[in-house]
Formats: C-alpha cells, sequence, structure tokens
C-alpha cells in the first residue's frame, strides 16, 4: 500500500505577479492549476453581469442578418456574426452561470437546514463507489478554448489584410495567433493522453474522509501502465480566492489557487508492473487542523489528489475530488 508522508509547505522561489505571490499564511500559488470556478464572479452578480452582453449579442447578429449587405460594407457579414456570437455566448454564459449559482446557494441553505452535521450530503454531489476523471471531458474543453481562440482572431485578420493601413491588426493577429499554438499543443497532449491512458476512476473507501483520520482508496489502473516510469500520487487541499490587480480600467480579477496542504507518495516502474490490470491501493494521514471541504462555497475549498506519471512520450495525468470533512 501507497502511504504518503506528509511535507511542510514550501514556499515558491520563482518571482510571480502580485496577484500570483503567497498569501498573507505563506501559502503557495498552484500555476496553471484546475479549478472548481467557472469565473471570478457568481450568483446573481454573474447573470446581471450577463445580461448586457447578452443584449449586444443579439442586436449585432438580428442587425447583420437583417441588413447584411449595408452592415457589411466595410466588413463582411460573417466577420460581425462571429463579434456577435462571441458577446452572444460570452454573456449567456455568466448569465446561466450565476442563475445556476443562485439555485444551487437556494439548495445549500435548505438542505443546510435540515442536516447541519452532515454537509456531505449537500455540499457536493458525490458518489458513494467513488469519482471518475474524464480525459476525453478534459482534451474536449482544451479543444473548444483552442477553437474559440482562434474564430476570435478571424476578423482582426480580415481587417489587417483587406483594410488600407491596418496592418497592425495583422501584427496582433500574427502574435496571438502564436500565442494560441499554446492551446493547441495542450489539445494534443490531452488528445494523446487520452488514447493511451483512457479515462480513470478513483474508488473511495470511505464516505465521508474524516480530518484527523486515514484516507484510503483505490486508483484503477490506467491502460498502458507499464509504460508509466514513475507515478506520483499527491494528496493536497486548495483554496481557491478571486483575487484582483491593477489599477482603474486595467483592474483585473482572476481565480488564484492556493496550496493549504500537501502530502506525497511515488510508486516506481518495478511496483506498477506489478499491479498492471489491478487497482493501486492509496494511503494518507489526514491532518486534523486543516479546513473541511466547502465546494459550495464561493470560492470554494476542496480536497484533491493529483495523479501524475511520467513516461516515455505521452505522460499520464488525473485529479480526483475527494470527500474530506470533520466529522463529530
Amino acid at each position: 500500500m501507497l502511504v504518503g508522508r506528509e511535507c511542510p509547505v514550501a514556499t515558491s522561489t520563482k518571482t510571480m505577479l502580485p496577484s500570483l505571490a503567497p498569501d498573507l499564511q505563506g501559502h503557495t500559488v498552484l500555476l496553471n492549476h484546475r479549478t472548481q470556478s467557472a469565473t471570478a464572479i457568481d450568483g446573481w452578480r454573474s447573470a446581471i453581469f450577463g445580461i448586457p452582453f447578452l443584449a449586444a449579442g443579439s442586436f449585432m447578429g438580428v442587425t447583420a442578418l437583417l441588413h447584411g449587405s449595408r452592415t457589411g460594407r466595410d466588413m463582411p457579414v460573417w466577420a460581425i456574426e462571429i463579434f456577435a456570437g462571441m458577446f452572444f455566448f460570452g454573456g449567456l454564459f455568466f448569465f446561466a452561470h450565476g442563475i445556476h449559482g443562485a439555485i444551487r446557494k437556494a439548495t445549500y441553505r435548505r438542505e443546510a437546514a435540515q442536516s447541519p452535521s452532515e454537509p456531505w450530503l449537500y455540499d457536493f454531489h458525490w458518489r458513494r463507489e467513488g469519482v471518475a476523471f474524464s480525459a476525453f471531458d478534459d482534451m474536449l474543453e482544451r479543444l473548444l478554448a483552442a477553437m474559440v481562440w482562434t474564430t476570435f482572431l478571424l476578423p482582426f485578420a480580415w481587417v489587417g489584410i483587406n483594410v488600407h493601413g491596418a496592418w497592425p491588426f495583422l501584427l496582433a493577429v500574427i502574435i496571438f495567433g502564436l500565442a494560441g499554438l499554446i492551446f493547441w499543443f495542450r489539445w494534443a497532449q490531452m488528445l494523446l493522453d487520452l488514447l493511451r491512458y483512457g479515462n480513470s476512476f478513483l474508488t473511495y473507501e470511505s464516505l465521508p474522509y474524516a480530518l484527523g483520520g486515514t484516507l484510503r482508496a483505490r486508483l484503477r489502473s490506467p491502460h498502458h501502465v507499464s509504460l508509466i516510469d514513475e507515478l506520483s500520487l499527491t494528496l493536497r487541499c486548495v483554496q481557491e480566492k478571486y483575487v484582483t490587480s491593477g489599477t482603474g480600467s486595467n483592474r483585473s480579477t482572476q481565480v488564484v489557487c492556493y496550496e493549504l496542504y500537501k502530502d506525497s507518495t511515488v510508486c516506481d516502474r518495478n511496483r506498477l508492473a506489478g499491479l498492471a490490470g489491478n487497482d493501486i491501493p492509496i494511503e494518507f494521514r489526514l491532518p486534523a487542523d486543516e479546513p473541511a471541504t466547502n465546494l459550495a462555497a464561493t470560492p470554494p475549498i476542496y480536497w484533491e489528489i493529483e495523479a501524475k506519471g511520467k513516461a516515455r512520450g505521452v505522460d499520464y495525468e488525473a485529479v480526483f475530488l475527494v470527500p474530506v470533512y470533520k466529522v463529530s
């Protein structure tokens, strides 16, 4: 059985932007970490924020359809429709996200009043058998992000090519297009990960896991596990925060993940070869003095197990939420 050893939280030695600096307690930032918060605004504020974008996108789209020949004298209708779609679907996202968040909050408060000592029953839709990590969904999300980024640049490219003196637009498209290759590269990595290892599943041995107790779980061996040279398993407590940086018109707010606690263990190639086709047992001792899971909060606090496998060609990666709560 793989047993983790408690590791102190180390502060990063890298130079970071002020918004990505450790918090006041010295907890380090998890760069490029998957977030549970879809955006840094939620509830009715998100819904209201999305309405002007919905209206603007609808107006632009309808105008381009009804008066296409006149509207598109300086820009083709397809380019206007792309802008309209960006506004409309962006606004729709914020509106739907806000309404969903408001309903979830109301449901949480109602169920919390009924079972205040058992938050795991209503904090998140936990499955008693365990949790899946869908490499397919991960890959699809990255593909959509890459496609949206590329599509957004197309109207600016048209302006840069066809409008006299608009070469700065073309230059900007080239620069941002090269930056966008990161999306496509990451998508290719995720696709290869999916094709080689498939989806993953972590089986819980209990629900919930109690702070101060022991977390035992079993990781279903990924496909071609024998190709992995080293598998690292990390138990982590993560707190998300909405961090605002800049001043005036340059102010921006982003979701930042802070690592409150970390424990890890490593499984070498020989151990993995013996487990091919079987579940990989995992065991961690949980601290008693760290926060409990609160996924219904905005922003949330949660516990996760991250599995990373080093291999020739394509590495393995999966992340699983685990239900860690205070149990009386």
